[in-house]
């Protein structure tokens, strides 16, 4: 350790090896430089405010089983808020930064030789390649040093950074400052990962002070729930909006009260599992603000309701309510979404663009972990995979994600034991299973299964349906007999039926030409006496007309008869003709008990009914849900890409 004393005090300043080459001064708070012959002064820092952090310089702790000392601190600011950084200086030589963010604390170490982009010209959801991995910017701004203390690697008054996730949890922060860019890629981790001494952690000072924090404007008890996280609190007695400051509340404005009560009252508890995540275990979540939000479309006002929920160690969610659907939305880093046109991909599953809007805070009251601001606009968009989705929300320097799914009303009333009965469900959400498609698969599955049943069996059946030829005679008229008169009738012998089965009688006169002949056909059972009569008239006509040939009609027909008993039948054929034109003709009976024709073709139309119906209904469905579909442009500007008019087919 090298020691000098301060250009600016006399005071002596110590150098810790390898631990940076500017320390601030802790009598006079000089930034104090190493330079290469003697120690310069470069002006001074202001006194550290009391910040929430529970970390001090000085402490020590181990990470990956190597040891580090926290040797420096930074305070910065931009104008959504404040917080710390504070620099380690690890046994091995290595520097590494930790900063907190939202109540989670990312360790972040310096990556050298790489080429980064400009930070000054990066906007949210660029993405970028650094090494091996494909970072996405989250947010982008500029942040000053209000303060220092300890040992730094170098100081600032001025920084241009974006804060950037990838894939798999890393982080990566891009930070510029006088014309020199840097890059530190880390992870989140714990403060008892880090190995720090609880002993040695400071009480948070803003749980302490804001304790029993009261309504600067009101003066009414506000029992702040997660004083740790708050950002914005809004005042439930009131409706003022007040901003919360190194423990301190400070009145912005009067927010006009809503015209109704949240449906899930400030501080109120539930105990449920994150239905978005698949091992979730049931955790108690605290409601810790409402907001009302809302877009304009095609002068139309579109409000819905946003609750905040927290938990001590699963961190904040969000449920959202429209026109009584309710959608559990946890938050994901952007670099774990993959965005192209019209189309979003996280963990592993792609989601359609259902719209894109502009959403206005319209209300807000409880504690908020961020800036929040009545008017504040953001562009919100929403990727659908029912009953799944994925959220955006950005605005010029930040750009947030979120992973939702649908969730029963009944689900979140008795987790949060809610008196008051929540409204049914109006419409189709966005992110709504079709009720009716999965009925529809099922029903074409079954419609399959019974139609290839009822195939087989007409298969079987024909195969070992009866078909024996009872009697095949050739017939021919006598010369000069007229036609239908008794002596051109012929007889058969007798044949035996042997199956009460129904008969077909085929009538064939293959030397018929541009003729035709008719032959009744009697079947006379032998015991009874009763005469099964069918009749058939083959005609055959051919000829050539403007040097093309043609013909029309056929040389034989056949012929159904009724069920008839078994026994012994006798055939009388008589035969009608134009005078002179007869022709010999051949009759056969012959049995086919195999199924019709008509009654599987019935079944099958059936079968078909419930597929298509339901097919129908989940048409409609979905055309009736992707009509509302909406993507603005401007605040004024609106498109419906995937509506339909009355007259167009679902």
């Amino acid at each position: 350790m090298s020691t000098g004393s301060c250009p600016s005090c006399g005071a002596p300043v110590d150098f810790r090896p390898g631990a940076g080459k500017v320390k601030v001064c802790d009598h006079c708070r000089a930034v104090v430089v190493k330079g290469e012959v003697k120690l310069e002064a470069h002006g001074k820092v202001a006194d550290l405010v009391d910040t929430e952090s529970p970390l001090k310089v000085g402490l020590s702790g181990r990470h990956s089983g190597t040891g580090f000392t926290v040797v420096g601190r930074l305070q910065k600011g931009n104008p959504t808020g404040s917080w710390d950084e504070w620099c380690l200086a690890f046994e091995d030589g290595r520097t590494g930064w930790l900063a907190e963010s939202e109540g989670e604390w990312k360790l972040l170490f310096p990556i050298e030789g790489v080429a980064l982009p400009d930070v000054t010209a990066l906007k949210p959801l660029v993405t970028f390649p650094l090494r091996d991995r494909t970072f996405v910017v989250e947010e982008v701004n500029e942040a000053h040093t209000v303060s220092a203390q300890g040992q730094l690697p170098d100081f600032n008054e001025v920084h241009h950074y974006a804060d950037c996730t990838g894939p798999k949890g890393v982080f990566c922060t891009l930070d510029a400052a006088a014309g020199h860019a840097e890059a530190f890629v880390g992870q989140f981790v714990s403060l008892a990962a880090l190995g720090f001494d609880p002993h040695q952690l400071s009480p948070t000072p803003r749980r302490e002070a804001l304790k029993d924090a009261r309504c600067t404007n009101c003066n009414g008890p506000l029992e702040l729930k997660a004083p740790d996280s708050a950002r914005r609190v809004g005042c439930p007695y009131c409706g003022a909006l007040l901003n919360v400051a190194y423990g301190k509340l400070a009145f912005l404005k009067l927010l006009e009260k809503p015209p109704y009560e949240p449906l899930i009252p400030l501080g109120a508890k539930g105990t449920l599992a994150d239905p978005t995540q698949q091992d979730g275990k049931p955790v108690e979540w605290t409601c810790l603000a409402f907001l009302i939000r809302s877009c304009t479309v095609e002068g139309n006002r579109f409000p819905w309701e946003e609750y905040l929920l927290w938990n001590a160690d699963a961190g904040f969610r969000w449920v959202m309510h429209s026109t009584g659907h309710w959608t559990w939305l946890r938050p994901v880093p952007a670099g774990e979404v993959a965005l192209s046109f019209r189309l979003a991909k996280y963990g592993g599953q792609s989601f359609k663009g259902y719209q894109e809007v502009f959403a206005v805070t319209d209300y807000v009251v409880g504690e908020c972990y961020w800036t929040a601001s009545v008017g504040e606009v953001a562009k919100a968009a929403e990727f659908i995979a029912p009953p799944f989705s994925v959220n955006l929300d950005q605005t010029e320097n930040e750009a947030t994600f979120t992973h939702g799914v649908l969730v029963d009303s009944a689900v979140l009333a008795k987790a949060f034991g809610l008196k008051a009965k929540l409204s049914p469900p109006v419409g189709i959400a966005p992110a709504q299973v079709n009720p009716f498609r999965a009925k529809a698969a099922e029903a074409w599955t079954w419609a399959g299964l019974w139609g290839a049943a009822m195939l087989a069996l007409v298969i079987v059946f024909s195969a070992v349906g009866h078909s024996d030829t009872y009697y095949q005679g050739h017939f021919s008229v006598p010369p000069g007999a007229p036609s239908a008169s008794p002596e051109s009738q012929r007889f058969s012998d007798v044949f035996e039926v042997k199956h009460k089965v129904p008969l077909e009688v085929q009538v064939s006169a293959p030397n018929l030409s541009n003729n035709w002949l008719g032959v009744s056909v009697d079947l006379v059972n032998e015991a009874t006496g009763e005469v099964i009569a069918v009749y058939g008239e083959p005609s055959y006509y051919s000829g050539t007309e403007g040097g093309e040939s043609w013909s029309e009609g056929s040389t034989s027909t056949s012929l159904q008869t009724d069920v008839v008993d078994p026994g012994r039948y006798l055939l009388r054929a008589t035969p009608s003709f134009d005078a002179g034109r007869a022709v010999d003709y051949s009759v056969t009976v012959k049995a086919d008990d195999g199924p019709g024709a008509c009654c599987p073709l019935v079944v099958f139309v059936f079968l078909l009914l419930a597929p298509l119906y339901y097919s129908l209904r989940a048409s409609s469905f979905e055309t009736q849900k992707w009509n509302d579909a909406v993507f603005q442009s401007a605040p004024d500007v609106s498109s419906f890409p995937y509506a339909k008019s009355d007259d167009d087919d679902d």
